[in-house]
């Protein structure tokens, strides 16, 4: 074609990457090449070998940008940013953009402490991780605060540290920076203990904590040296729980996928010095026409891109034929050499067979859950499959700190990053109803404001009356059967699920289901999880409560002043028991609201 041929001729032979448009400018495919002229031409042979899906894509070409780079890594990095910024159809796409969490070292302070968080900087921090499951990251910041003592509060310590120990020193979980209790020297000690339990070295932390504990006692020092050995019986039980995959220590991740059809999931194992980490499940749909060694080589290209924990090795179950290139832009990325592998056996097989095993089991999972909600859509003759749902739950105590929650479901499962929580305004008695159409109010009219996604169905935990009051809320948002919506109540028997009863406003009556429904499973599941985040919520609130009551009584006490009081002295017995001297020294509090709070507790 006359149209091909000029646009073939203004693309040079250069390595670079190739968009691909339609008439409306929109981008239906992006790619890298060593040469871009040959490979951009090898589309528009008369061949058979051309896929279906290509041919069909080909059709619609109406322009060809490109962008030439000096080499091939650069043109793969290139395609990497520029199909997640604008995903083109008829590329693979990884959409889920998950960040997972990571434990970071803060070092702009000379007292550093701990953090989570779910994006790494170039700010000089040391970041360890990712963690797959927020109880695994929980789990092991607790354990370190115990074993080590590292401070919690993350203010910005300098040499003047003159603050009153907290709590954490009272019960030794803390050997409290913030007061000259320890210094520099001793708690860098700390530190290089916790930077090597982070990083699985666990056996050069043991040695060097026994070291430590033979010279204390040398040296006469009994107490330093028993707390030692309880560091380092308490650093056996985690390794003794740690499951070993591999005695080579490596860092690995193992990379496979079950397929069937257009749709696909990947898995990716994460092993961490020998020790199982976590794992990491992406589904990949509308893969009609490409084949597994693109689903792959796309997968490994955009899911490396942007993520700062590169191991050693990695395994896959088929070669591909950017292995080269992906290897060499890999150990670019890492400043080391990375090894891509395909195992035929040992020990390395069986942690991608284990790793296929696992994609296998996650596909299906996903299947199972996609007919769960067809059935539900069935079921309550809702307008959409529903992908996305939201249920909202109240909580209160006749009136006082009263609190809304929603939480997110997303394909049949928890999405934690869509849950809510908020405080009721301005309603002082106990009226469920009002409070209820408050929060759905709030939230749905900031989604409408920041145009983000809204449900296909919305639960409400109560009877016809919650239901009525929300649907009337969602009607003044201009919302009412735009999105569907349901209640659930408690039956007759209150402690027995059995006896639950569903409402919509579609039917009169309460809607029938059998005994071991599948559906009224997931349905109550949602409703039983916002109901226990409102009463977490709400339990918060309320342990903070009596030294907020005391301070929203005295004048000249904001929201930033409170904080500081209550980080400081941690409750009310704390400020009690402090001298006006004491709480002078509070960040924020000078002298004269010092004497005042004093005066007034």
């Amino acid at each position: 074609m006359k149209l091909k041929n000029e646009l073939l001729n203004k693309i040079p032979e250069s390595p670079g990457i190739y968009l691909m448009k339609d008439r409306k400018e929109k981008i239906l495919y992006i790619g890298k090449a060593k040469a871009l002229k040959s490979r951009v031409k090898s589309y528009f042979q008369n061949s058979e070998t051309v896929l279906p899906r290509t041919r069909v894509m080909i059709k619609k070409i109406a322009d060809i940008d490109f962008i030439a780079t000096t080499t091939e890594i650069e043109a793969l990095i290139l395609e990497s940013n520029f199909i997640k910024k604008h995903q083109p159809r008829y590329n693979v796409l990884l959409k889920d953009d998950k960040h997972y969490p990571f434990i970071r070292l803060a070092t702009d302070t000379d007292f550093p402490y701990l953090s989570i968080v779910r994006k790494v900087k170039k700010d000089g921090a040391a970041y360890f991780g990712p963690y797959t499951m927020a109880k695994e990251i929980r789990e092991t910041l607790k354990l370190i605060y115990k074993i080590f003592q590292i401070r919690q509060s993350r203010d910005n310590l300098g040499k003047k540290t003159t603050r009153r120990p907290c709590l954490n020193y009272q019960i030794k979980k803390c050997k409290a920076p913030c007061s000259g209790k320890i210094s520099k020297e001793d708690y860098d000690k700390i530190v290089q203990d916790v930077i090597l339990f982070l990083k699985g070295r666990n056996d050069k932390l043991l040695n060097d904590l026994r070291n430590r504990m033979l010279q204390a006692s040398e040296e006469l020092r009994f107490e330093e040296a028993a707390k030692l050995r309880n560091q380092i019986h308490a650093v056996k039980n985690v390794i003794n729980k740690q499951k070993i995959i591999s005695t080579n220590l490596k860092n690995q991740d193992i990379i496979a996928f079950y397929r069937e059809g257009d749709a696909s999931n990947v898995q990716t194992l994460l092993v961490r010095n020998g020790k199982m980490s976590g794992e990491k499940n992406y589904n990949l749909k509308n893969l009609n026409g490409i084949d597994n060694d693109e689903i792959l080589s796309s997968f490994i290209k955009q899911y490396y891109a942007n993520e700062p924990s590169i191991p050693e090795e990695i395994l896959l179950p088929i070669d591909i034929a950017e292995k080269n290139i992906i290897t060499l832009w890999l150990s670019e990325k890492k400043n080391s050499k990375v090894s891509i592998q395909v195992p035929e056996k040992g020990g390395k097989k069986k942690l991608v067979k284990m790793a296929e095993e696992n994609a296998r089991f996650a596909f299906r999972k996903e299947e199972s859950n996609q007919a769960l909600l067809e059935d539900l859509k069935e079921i309550l003759s809702l307008q959409n499959i529903p992908e996305r749902i939201e249920a909202f739950d109240i909580s209160n105590i006749s009136g006082s700190m009263a609190v809304g929650a929603s939480v997110l479901f997303f394909q049949g499962e928890p999405c934690k990053k869509g849950y809510r929580h908020f405080k009721i305004r301005d309603i002082e008695s106990s009226d469920d109803y009002r409070m209820m159409s408050q929060v759905v109010l709030r939230h749905y009219g900031r989604l409408l404001d920041e145009k983000k996604d809204l449900p296909q169905l919305i639960v409400i935990d109560g009877g016809k009356g919650h239901l009525r009051t929300a649907s009337n809320a969602l009607g003044a948002l201009d919302l009412l059967g735009k999105v569907d919506i349901i209640a659930i109540a408690k039956g007759k028997e209150r402690n027995n699920i059995l006896t639950d009863e569903i409402y919509s406003k579609k039917f009169e009556d309460p809607i029938s289901f059998p005994v071991d429904s599948p559906v009224k499973f997931l349905l109550q599941r949602i409703r039983n999880e916002a109901h226990r985040f409102a009463i977490a919520y709400h339990r918060k609130l309320r342990k903070k409560g009596g030294l907020n009551s005391i301070l929203d009584d005295i004048a000249g006490i904001g929201e930033k002043r409170k904080k500081s009081l209550i980080k400081h002295f941690g409750g009310v017995a704390g400020l009690k028991e402090a001298s006006v001297e004491e709480i002078n020294k509070t960040p924020f509090i000078s002298e004269k609201i010092a004497q005042i709070i004093k005066a007034k507790i």
